[in-house]
Order: C-alpha cells, then sequence, then structure tokens
C-alpha cells in the first residue's frame, strides 16, 4: 500500500513514497480496488511531473505500488473472417497449481501491457508438447 512510511526493498530500509517518485520508470501503480485495468499508471509512460501528481492522488486514496514486470512478446496467430496472420502480442501466464502441482494454466494475451480481457485483450490456450 502507498503510504508516507518506511519499508524494506531488496534488503534496505527506504522511504517508501520518495523512493518511488525518484525511480518511477521501475513502478507501476494500481488502485487497491478496482478491476479492467483501470487506473494503472506505468512511471515509465508518464514526466514526472504527471508522476508525481498520481502519487498525490494515490496518497489520497487506495493504491498500491508494484515493481514494473517486462513482459514477454511473442507472435500468435490472430483470425478474422476472411484470413489470419502473425502478430506480435504480450503474453501473461498465469499457472493452476493444486497440491503443489501445476496443473494448467490460464494465458492471456493483449497488444497492451496491461493485459486482461476487460481492457480489449483476450485468453488462449495453453498446451503442452511433450514426445
Amino acid at each position: 500500500m502507498i503510504r508516507e512510511r518506511k519499508t524494506d526493498y531488496r534488503g534496505d530500509r527506504i522511504d517508501l513514497v520518495e523512493y518511488i517518485r525518484k525511480y518511477r520508470e521501475n513502478f507501476v501503480l494500481k488502485p487497491n480496488d478496482d478491476y479492467g485495468g483501470h487506473g494503472i499508471f506505468f512511471g515509465g509512460n508518464l514526466n514526472q511531473a504527471e508522476w508525481d501528481d498520481r502519487l498525490v492522488k494515490a496518497l489520497e486514496g487506495s493504491y498500491v505500488v508494484q515493481e514494473k514486470l517486462e513482459l514477454k512478446m511473442e507472435e500468435f496467430p490472430i483470425f478474422n473472417e476472411k484470413e489470419w496472420s502473425l502478430q506480435p502480442m504480450f503474453v501473461d501466464t498465469n499457472p493452476f497449481i493444486f497440491r503443489g502441482e501445476v496443473d494448467g494454466a490460464m494465458v492471456r494475451l493483449s497488444d497492451s501491457p496491461v493485459v486482461n480481457v476487460s481492457s480489449g485483450g483476450g485468453e488462449t490456450g495453453f498446451f503442452v508438447l511433450e514426445d
């Protein structure tokens, strides 16, 4: 949760707000209680003044800060009524773990780094090919 406080990060004691302000390109702000990619802000996509403004709003509301992840892009076949083509898509794989074993996965694809169905992404099948 974003609050004016000290916290531990990678073995160091930091001032949370000042740290994420200074290293904005490494962080994402997300509403604590929302869905569908609404209200998400990528520090690297904003200039310092815009990020500072989002931090003020986050401190007034209920936000979390998350370290930015580099999502991998892969080419996937995309179909329409007449044809198909390979298009680069961001991939988000979420395994289902039962009793300590991976027993399947949900895979979401999007042309946006906010990979969820509510903001235009889609789901696809997950296959494991073995000899």
